[in-house]
């Protein structure tokens, strides 16, 4: 336990501005993380904290600043989230600070400052905000859990000064997926359809408990139209897929099922050209 890396523990300064309906006008925040004694991965784990320091809010004025210290401590390393959890603790402080100074339910605060339209749908690292139904889904929440009801209720509990004190809180995640290092964002697959009409699949994901290896024959299945015991999995080697991406960041699925796709696609191609050549056929 003490010579393995784990996730990197963060130190969050920040400045935030804010009217008295609580809605963020300005944001200026360093996020110090503690990599340890080398530089491993805290790079671009200290850099998706920033992706996510907003989470689900629009901040008009903002600069953040990532700062990987090295230190005299075993070497942190990539953890699940890998920076967005750390990211996204930051901007809900932020949150419920304001929350506090005004004497309002956070999730007022946290409503008022959702990201929304135009004018109010663009992220720190300048990318726009589409297909945003966080609004919908939290309004769901909130009526479906009951949670002014219960707030009410907690509230008159804790004001009877009970050693007990109870809480509750509706908090939305922004979670991004997919590699910071783009060229990572690849996979591949290996296809054979044999004379017996089995076929046999190979993919640079790693099944490690998760059902990838099933979802991606589900894919390949779908594309070719047929039963899926009709697919055939082997475990992933190197020397059938290479230059293989790190079964991470959420992508798994995607990439490689999507790989699949794409080799059953080339080979239907193929298929039907065969088809056509051997039984003098037009190709529709």
């Amino acid at each position: 336990m003490l010579t393995t890396g784990k996730r990197h523990d963060f130190l969050v300064d920040y400045d935030v501005g804010f009217d008295e309906e609580g809605m963020i006008t300005a944001v200026d925040a360093d996020f110090a993380a503690r990599c340890g004694n080398s530089a491993d991965l805290s790079g671009p784990v200290t850099d998706r904290a920033l992706f996510h320091a907003d989470n689900c809010y629009f901040y008009p004025n903002v600069l953040l600043k990532s700062e990987p210290y090295k230190t005299n401590t075993v070497s942190n390393t990539a953890f699940r989230g890998f920076g967005g959890p750390q990211g996204m603790m930051g901007g809900e402080r932020i949150i419920e600070e304001i929350a506090y100074v005004l004497r309002r339910d956070p999730l007022d605060i946290r409503k008022a400052n959702f990201y929304d339209g135009e004018g109010r749908n663009i992220t720190p690292y300048h990318q726009q905000v589409d297909d945003n139904i966080i609004g919908q889904i939290v309004e769901e929440l909130e009526d479906n859990s009951d949670y002014q009801k219960r707030r009410k209720e907690i509230l008159a509990f804790n004001e009877k000064k009970n050693v007990i004190r109870k809480g509750i809180a509706l908090t939305p995640v922004k979670f991004g997926i997919s590699f910071t290092a783009t060229w990572c964002n690849q996979a591949g697959a290996l296809v054979h359809i044999y004379s017996d009409g089995s076929i046999h699949l190979n993919h640079g994901g790693t099944e490690m408990g998760q059902g990838l290896n099933t979802k991606v024959a589900q894919v390949l299945a779908d594309e070719f139209q047929v039963d899926l015991d009709r697919i055939k999995i082997t475990a992933t080697r190197t020397d059938k897929v290479l230059n293989t991406s790190a079964t991470a960041a959420s992508a798994g699925s995607d990439l490689n099922g999507m790989a699949a796709a794409n080799a059953a696609q080339q080979i239907k191609t193929r298929l039907i050209d065969f088809a056509c050549e051997e039984y003098d056929a037009e190709k529709d």
